[in-house]
């Protein structure tokens, strides 16, 4: 990628990025995600107790499973944008199905702090050279809308009403 459009690509992807996990910086203009308020994953995910977030649908999965999924992927995002070249084991991000009170506590808060991390360590890069970085660095935008849409689906079955 060209140096002079390395800092557009990067506000671009970062206010995306945004969009996904926190909402939109300006609510009245979004890209792709409602622009009600806590309409993106964290907001969606604060609106919803254990167990809502433990009620595991046909298919297997439930929204702790998905929390957990982005949780354990942004960690591993981390690990690249470290210069790691980690073995992922993708399976093992499946592995929650349920929580507890605490413990759907703990997941909000530790998938927001992955997300911060990510943000903030993406902001800093300044060489985007190496295509299969900047690819993995692409493929958090639609992997984040996926399950944004997904999470949204399946609160539909268990919101209280």
């Amino acid at each position: 990628m060209s140096s002079d459009i390395a800092p557009h690509f990067l506000r671009s992807f970062l206010d995306l990025f945004e969009e996904a996990y926190s909402g939109p910086p300006d609510p009245s203009s979004t890209w792709f995600t409602d622009n009600a308020p806590r309409s993106a994953l964290l907001g969606t995910l604060d609106g919803l107790d254990d167990g809502q977030a433990s009620f595991v649908l046909p298919g297997g999965q439930s929204i702790a499973s998905h929390a957990e999924h982005l949780r354990w992927s942004l960690v591993l995002a981390q690990a690249y944008l470290r210069g790691e070249h980690p073995q992922a084991n993708w399976e093992e991000s499946w592995r929650v199905l349920a929580v507890s009170e605490i413990e759907w506590e703990t997941l909000r808060s530790d998938l927001r702090h992955e997300y911060e991390a990510v943000r903030a360590a993406l902001a800093t890069i300044s060489d985007w050279s190496n295509p299969f970085f900047v690819t993995g660095t692409l493929a958090l935008l639609p992997h984040a809308a996926y399950h944004l849409g997904a999470i949204r689906q399946m609160v539909r079955f268990v919101s209280k009403e």
